[in-house]
């Protein structure tokens, strides 16, 4: 059962203030559970609202992970469908201080959000 988080991994670098990414603090092992990105409920303020019309659902990105996390076509991360929840996982192993990425079309297979990845370089 996946339910223990305490042992955080992870902080919001604002190294840069254009972006804001997640960083490892510690290297995280391959298979390793990082933390919850989506889930079913909101779980504070800050917990953004992921909701298109064709959705039969909402559902939120968590604090900083799901608000942070950027997106790479080649992440190092995973996602992971587990009741009421997308869990990220790492794909690899992560070392210390690298960002923490995720796939965000991956999110459409499991709750049908669609995002925007047509980023301007």
């Amino acid at each position: 059962m996946i339910t223990n988080y305490s042992n955080k991994s992870f902080i919001i670098n604002k190294n840069d203030p254009y972006n804001n990414k997640i960083c490892s603090i510690r290297n995280i092992d391959k298979n390793e559970v990082i933390g919850v990105w989506v889930i079913d409920k909101p779980i504070s303020k800050r917990s953004r609202c992921l909701f298109q019309s064709h959705m039969s659902k909402k559902w939120w990105e968590t604090d900083d992970l799901g608000r942070f996390c950027n997106h790479s076509f080649y992440p190092n991360t995973i996602l992971i469908n587990y009741t009421g929840k997308l869990i990220l996982k790492a794909r690899q192993q992560i070392q210390n201080g690298e960002e923490i990425s995720v796939d965000y079309t991956e999110i459409t297979k499991f709750i049908g959000y669609i995002p925007n990845t047509e980023f301007n370089i």
